[in-house]
């Protein structure tokens, strides 16, 4: 999916598209802008429609830039927006058509890309018309629910998991998605690939439901919804394993990643790894020089940029090697214009974050040792100066300090690309500096762990920060969101190393740390009642902050942190329950086996003492996190 041939010099043409000629756009009054996407196809939202006759060049135009760290974007024609022309509100809006006709349910005929649509040929039909369909392909096409459910299902995963990362084009996989059911009532021959993509939407977004949605599907399907997810995601792996290396294009790699992704969501972290490398791996195997359109070279940048983010981050919070080599592999950056419109030019793109994350893991991968998975304290000033410059250099709607908002309210997924962003650069800065947490400071010898303490206990503050915020903005219908709650489960476990190596009570931000410890233990006790993963973090976390030397008044600091207050952050949307509900059984999974109040079977006289610790059983959480990393000295009977 890479671009093996480097950047190249996008192309201005004499004529107008394809679309415009078929169109009749007249010249006079708003003339195709000859680029791609033009200021016509960019504001009806068909961009992948939007091709030019590649003989009839006139001259080469200046590269556009993607680096969002330059302030200035590339002028283009401002013409005034069709009459007819869609909204910049969310994408999702557009390729839902009116909210799925605000039942829920696509037609079987809907047409989502209007006119011209029959110039793009769908992924989700087979271009070959003769040949058996295979055992696996027939058990796929049986395994996909009813369409109403469906249905359901991918206009939940459009509006608003998709936002996470942004891994589908919602104008197109519509399309290719009504294309796939009308493909099936006629006996037409179905794509494999996109067969597979439907199933991992179905079988990731059945596990993200809200209770109402949750409890009607499973007692209208007669299934438990965790049932329902594992038989999509094994089908789907079952069929997947058929398509040959090479074969599936853009679409099998979309698949593939929603496979990784459907293992992150259920904390199954190393699978999750490994199901990440199969997508790369399909991505270099389908990046022929084969001519493309514009429409799909996009794509394929935007789903190796998602790959890319994805594999600096995973590689680093596993401590394992980075899968891609950037040595090996160059490749564009995406562009973010095909979401915006040129009266709103400064609305954030759904994929602006992954860019910018991207541009992160490009950065840093060029300090030494990085790529082998391991940052060094030596190595502390380096990444925190890169991404001190990658920070200044956020537009206005992610800056750290007084950020635009006002977009918030309209485009929903700005606020979580902001927290994800601060949280991703603080967790990042906070890596190399973790040894200065838990070592015994010798204050009559300096060392670098001496030197860079303050800097550690401030990163780490801010960083619990930033991650608090990020839950309370995904909850409650993300509750399977990991990232957040590892993050303050991991950054307050160090937290608590560095009060009981503080034996001289010199720990800079003293107050503060033992605030934040308080803090994360009510954020995690609220979404213990509704993640395994989250119930883990609390148990432990809990074990360890009660075996945390604190005095009377920090004691009491901690114990008065309210729940409702421990998730405080920007005001949730009026369709969301309050946060401190995620603390009753309504937000309990039917199939949850753990205990509601403590997950791993602790009684409060039970939960002091650090000598059993290294004992207790991680979970899936032990793929992620070993106890050794914060130095407690079991062996040392003098911590112990």
């Amino acid at each position: 999916m890479a671009d093996q041939a480097g950047a190249k010099k996008s192309v201005r043409l004499a004529t107008a598209c394809t679309e415009c000629q078929r169109r009749k756009q007249k010249a006079s009054t708003r003339p195709c802008s000859r680029e791609w996407p033009c200021n016509h196809c960019h504001a009806r939202r068909i961009a992948h429609l939007c091709k030019f006759d590649p003989k009839k060049v006139l001259k080469a135009s200046k590269p556009v830039s993607n680096d969002l760290r330059t302030p200035d974007t590339p002028s283009r024609n401002n013409a005034d927006p069709e009459p007819d022309s869609l909204s910049s509100n969310s994408v999702s809006t557009i390729a839902v058509g009116d909210g799925f006709r605000r039942l829920g349910y696509l037609r079987d005929d809907e047409n989502l890309l209007g006119e011209g649509a029959e110039q793009y040929r769908s992924a989700a039909i087979s271009p070959n018309h003769h040949g058996s369909i295979s055992s696996e392909m027939e058990k796929a096409i049986r395994s996909i629910p009813p369409k109403p459910y469906t249905d359901m299902l991918v206009q939940h995963f459009l509006s608003d998991m998709n936002e996470q990362y942004y891994c589908l084009y919602p104008p197109t996989f519509s399309h290719d998605y009504s294309t796939w059911w009308m493909g099936k009532a006629k006996g037409q021959t179905l794509t494999p690939e996109f067969t597979c993509l439907l199933l991992h939407v179905c079988a990731c977004t059945v596990l993200y439901l809200d209770p109402e949605a949750r409890q009607k599907l499973e007692s209208e399907l007669g299934e438990s919804c965790q049932s329902l997810a594992e038989q999509y995601h094994h089908t789907a792996k079952q069929l997947s394993s058929t398509i040959a290396p090479g074969k599936g294009g853009l679409v099998q790699v979309q698949q593939l990643f929603l496979n990784a992704v459907w293992y992150k969501t259920e904390a199954l972290f190393v699978g999750s790894w490994h199901a990440l490398g199969a997508a790369i791996h399909e991505a270099q195997e389908s990046s022929s020089k084969a001519k493309v359109s514009e429409f799909e070279r996009e794509m394929r940048r935007r789903i190796w940029c998602i790959l890319y983010t994805w594999d600096w981050q995973m590689s680093l919070f596993l401590s394992r090697p980075f899968i891609i080599n950037s040595n090996y592999c160059s490749f564009e950056l995406p562009s973010i214009r095909l979401e915006t419109s040129d009266s709103g030019a400064d609305v954030p793109s759904p994929i602006t974050h992954i860019v910018l994350e991207c541009q992160l893991g490009q950065t840093i991968s060029t300090i030494p040792g990085v790529m082998g998975g391991i940052i060094t304290p030596i190595q502390a000033i380096s990444v925190q100066q890169e991404i001190e410059k990658w920070f200044d250099s956020f537009p206005p709607p992610y800056r750290l300090m007084d950020p635009d908002t006002h977009w918030d309210n309209s485009h929903y997924y700005v606020t979580m690309q902001r927290h994800q962003l601060h949280a991703i650069g603080y967790v990042v800065m906070l890596m190399p500096l973790k040894p200065c947490l838990t070592k015994d400071v010798d204050h009559g010898k300096p060392s670098i762990e001496k030197s860079l303490r303050p800097t550690a206990v401030d990163c780490a503050l801010k960083l619990m920060e930033s991650a608090r915020q990020l839950l309370a903005h995904m909850l409650p219908a993300n509750a399977k969101f990991h990232f957040a709650p590892f993050l303050i489960f991991d950054t307050a476990a160090f937290l608590c190393s560095a009060v009981i190596h503080d034996s001289s009570r010199s720990l800079p931000q003293r107050d503060k740390v033992v605030e934040a410890i308080g803090l994360a233990l009510n954020a995690l006790e609220q979404i213990s009642h509704s993640t395994k993963t989250g119930a883990i973090c609390y148990a432990v976390l809990t074990r360890l902050a009660s075996s945390t030397p604190l005095s009377p008044e920090e004691k009491v600091s901690v114990s008065s942190i309210s729940p409702e207050g421990s998730l405080d952050g920007p005001p949730t949307p009026a369709t969301q329950p309050g946060l401190n509900t995620l603390a009753g059984d309504a937000y309990a999974s039917p199939s949850s086996n753990f205990n509601l109040s403590f997950p791993l079977g602790l009684t409060p006289s039970e939960i002091t003492g650090l000598s059993d610790i290294p004992n207790i059983d991680l979970g899936e959480l032990g793929q992620i996190w070993d106890w050794d990393n914060l130095d407690l000295g079991f062996s040392n009977p003098a911590i112990i």
